[in-house]
């Protein structure tokens, strides 16, 4: 059943798809910080082309980057690792918790030279084939005490301008993780120009399943985290009700980055390796029984209604939760790495549910839900299902590749595989 359905995805998504593919990119990233749990020497380095290390962190001086000292004594391992395994090695600059002074680093031209200079630096000093900008959001807030200006775009492009034309910034892969829309700006020529600056971006098509917005109705629908399509949410029989809009998806951001100025060859979807989970009671959790019957339903219902104050923790790599970096108190996040909701045995190794395990595919997201019955939480994940999906659909969109967050949540390479079998991606037989 499981072939029949991938064999399905591949004859949906690539029927126009060319006979050949400009793929480049099959990348992760590696978050030094779970290091004890994935030390170098397991990371799967024959599956990937490049490999980013998480996180250096902007100041607020913009010629200080800052590498906390584990970082700085595990980014030369991580460097050499990759280089002796010929993948390419890069670091990325900012995150969820690391762009509160990027707005300001990039503000004034004396600014954006003192912080292209730590960027060089940085690149010398570690021997970076690459490297990975993730501000979180410019023009947008993200974390909560960004600095924000509506210039944030503009200035961004002026700074990787000055970037690509230094004697350092020439000779290296410059990428972005970016949000699943455009930067706002009001220069329609920016976005173009920032796509001549770069060689790929990578919108982030993963934590789509929450809405953060301050003054968002309590109670919200459990949506995909990480949705290949959500144009047909609100179209889905039984699932009707607030917050049933969708937030964005590999479909939509293809559309909206290549509509901006971005050739589909300058842009690597970003997948995850984790999922997240909802506090739904049994009771809401699964369709209605039909009527004359009192036996409970075993189908999961599609998109039940969850309360957005309610958090169970998830795995072991999960927030507790408690005062951020902007001091709001915040619960745990409620997340669940693939390898492991396969430790906690919702899954099997192979990815697929666990005998008893309640699951729901969902066919307008191309993506999986389970029930994890023993911590009352609806769990909406990504699997190798989901995976190959989404790399038919690169393939049809002759995309630059992927980009995975994180490779540690794929120990065994599950996803991998299966991201790449739909349009032979191994670096054996590159370009595929």
């Amino acid at each position: 059943m499981l072939l029949l359905g991938l064999l399905s995805f591949v004859a949906h998504f690539t029927s126009t798809a060319a006979t050949t593919s400009n793929y480049t990119v099959a990348a992760g990233w590696y978050a030094g910080y779970h290091e004890p749990d994935v030390p170098l020497s397991s990371v799967l380095w024959s599956k990937y082309t490049h490999m980013i290390y998480a996180f250096a962190t902007p100041t607020i001086d913009p010629s200080a980057i800052s590498l906390v000292e584990s970082d700085q004594e595990l980014l030369p391992k991580f460097v050499s690792a990759a280089h002796q395994n010929n993948v390419k090695a890069g670091l990325s600059i900012g995150g969820w918790g690391g762009s509160q002074f990027y707005s300001s680093n990039v503000a004034s031209a004396t600014n954006r030279t003192a912080f292209v200079k730590s960027v060089t630096t940085l690149i010398q000093k570690y021997d970076l084939d690459l490297i990975d900008f993730d501000w979180e959001f410019p023009g947008m807030q993200g974390i909560g005490c960004n600095i924000v200006s509506p210039s944030d775009t503009d200035n961004l492009l002026l700074m990787l301008q000055e970037l690509r034309v230094s004697p350092i910034g020439a000779n290296v892969t410059i990428s972005a993780a970016v949000y699943v829309r455009p930067f706002p700006t009001t220069n329609s020529s920016t976005i173009p120009q920032i796509a001549a600056t770069l060689d790929w971006i990578v919108p982030m098509v993963y934590d789509l399943s929450w809405n953060w917005t301050a003054g968002s109705p309590l109670e919200q629908r459990a949506l995909p985290t990480s949705p290949l399509n959500d144009s047909c949410f609100a179209a889905t029989p039984g699932a009707t009700g607030d917050g049933l809009e969708g937030r964005g998806s590999a479909v939509s951001a293809i559309q909206e980055w290549t509509a901006a100025g971005f050739p589909p060859s300058k842009i690597a979807l970003g997948v995850p390796a984790y999922g997240h989970s909802f506090n739904v009671n049994s009771s809401t959790a699964f369709l209605t029984p039909s009527p004359g019957t009192t036996n409970r339903s075993s189908q999961l219902a599609p998109y039940p209604l969850y309360n957005t104050l309610n958090h169970t923790i998830g795995d072991s790599w999960d927030s507790t939760g408690g005062t951020n970096l902007c001091g709001v108190n915040q619960g745990p996040g409620g997340t669940w790495d693939f390898w492991a909701l396969v430790k906690a045995g919702y899954l099997l190794a192979n990815g697929t549910a666990a005998p008893g395990v309640p699951f729901r595919w969902d066919d307008c997201s191309s993506t999986p839900y389970l029930y994890a019955a023993n911590h009352s939480v609806l769990v909406t994940y990504d699997d190798p299902h989901s995976f190959a999906a989404k790399g038919a659909f690169i393939r049809a969109n002759q995309l630059a590749g992927f980009s995975m967050w994180e490779v540690g949540g794929d120990p065994n390479g599950v996803l991998l595989d299966a991201i790449c079998e739909f349009f032979r991606c191994s670096k054996k037989r590159f370009p595929c």
